[in-house]
């Protein structure tokens, strides 16, 4: 029954439906050339409330010239502060990655008026490609891509994951559009591997678009500056989002009190508030059970994380962008894995030892992964600084013409 429910729904109601009315609309729409001036659409992850979707948009904003035109999928996708306001546009268009049929139609009319007065379309790929987290946005999300390149617009999909057991259709709407000219960066070697394995054409090797953007900012942190200020400090995130399948309060409070032991003084971090996934539940009622830790109790900016992580001497985190932002200031990371996504980014530095599946008593192996990190400190900073600037220019990739 539940077999049948899903084909009636994807068939009828969901990406089957609403790639048909893209084929259709694309035949009888004109190709819309390309401009003179650069005018740039970006198609953004979900954002509202996740640091890591809001860095990776400050980061397209930073590395991409001209006009930029930001879609969202959620009125609260895109919250835009200096250095990343001028010449920005953010236009909410619901119904283009989630919608069904009867949202998706008025949503693609939008979308075209608006790709019609632009030379580059680029979609955010992340972790959400490969239908992980939700199948439908997956195939829309290619399939987007695809309608533009058939269209004439030179099209991209910025660093991206590949899971090794990839949705078929997933599978099949991405093949599609890197047929159809779309270009697909990789944001680490395992998933590049994956895809080629694949035969998925087009694929490009690069990393993360988190890691060509070193913007700091220090400004409305004083208090955790100054609190940070000649201790040892830990960084540690507990993700809402692995909460959903494990308890993690005895987990941390065992993490939190082996790094009180080698004395280091602890701050907890959440990377997402929002409904849903929320961090900051999990990291208060860890705070609420332990002694002595500093919990951040609101959202950062990217730049402010930036500029907080570059107090500390290790990270611990459920959340892969954390890491980013610390591996890119050179501060050894912890990673809990979630949907595999972790592990090619581990290679890129020789660590994929400190990326660990979130299951229960992980907190044994992370005290492990502290002691070894405590142990050969200098190991780990130069291996991060050795291969930094060459993974700093296969993120700039995604960004080269």
């Amino acid at each position: 029954m539940k077999r049948l429910i899903n084909l009636i729904r994807n068939n009828l109601f969901g990406f089957k439906t609403n790639r048909l009315i893209l084929n259709v609309f694309g035949y009888f729409s004109d190709d819309p050339g390309i401009l003179p001036a650069p005018v740039s659409i970006l198609i953004a992850a979900p954002g509202g409330g996740n640091i890591g979707d809001q860095a990776m948009l400050e980061s397209f904003i930073k590395n991409t010239p001209g006009e930029k035109i930001v879609i969202t999928s959620r009125s609260d996708g895109a919250s835009l502060v200096e250095p990343y306001i001028d010449n920005v546009d953010c236009i909410f268009i619901d119904g283009l990655i989630y919608g069904n049929p009867i949202k998706f139609l008025p949503a693609l009319q939008k979308f075209w008026s608006i790709l019609r007065r632009s030379n580059r379309l680029y979609v955010v790929g992340a972790d959400v490609m490969d239908g992980g987290y939700n199948v439908h946005a997956s195939v829309m999300r290619s399939a987007i891509a695809e309608f533009a390149a058939k269209k004439g617009v030179p099209t991209r999909v910025l660093g991206f994951s590949w899971s090794n057991s990839p949705d078929v259709n997933a599978l099949k709407s991405i093949a599609s559009a890197a047929s159809r000219g779309v270009t697909l960066f990789a944001r680490d070697p395992v998933s590049y591997e994956r895809l080629v394995t694949s035969k998925v054409e087009g694929v490009v090797l690069s990393s993360d678009t988190v890691f060509s953007n070193q913007n700091l900012n220090e400004d409305g942190i004083d208090d955790l500056i100054t609190f940070c200020q000649g201790k040892k400090i830990a960084i540690v995130n507990a993700s809402g989002l692995v909460s959903k399948s494990i308890d993690q309060l005895s987990e941390y409070k065992t993490i939190i009190s082996h790094l009180k032991s080698l004395g280091f003084t602890v701050v907890l971090l959440p990377h997402v508030i929002r409904e849903g996934a929320n961090d900051l539940d999990i990291c208060s009622t860890i705070y609420r059970s332990v002694n002595d830790v500093y919990l951040v109790d609101r959202l950062l900016t990217p730049d402010q994380v930036r500029r907080i992580v570059s107090e500390a001497v290790l990270v611990v985190t459920g959340r892969m962008h954390l890491s980013i932002i610390s591996l890119s200031r050179g501060v050894p990371a912890i990673v809990l894995s979630t949907q595999g996504k972790v592990d090619g980014l581990m290679e890129y530095f020789d660590t994929r030892e400190l990326s660990i599946e979130p299951t229960v008593g992980f907190s044994s192996e992370v005290i492990e992964k502290i002691n070894q990190i405590s142990s050969k400190y200098d190991y780990y900073t130069s291996l991060i600084d050795e291969r930094l600037p060459s993974i700093v220019k296969l993120s700039n990739k995604n960004f080269n013409s």
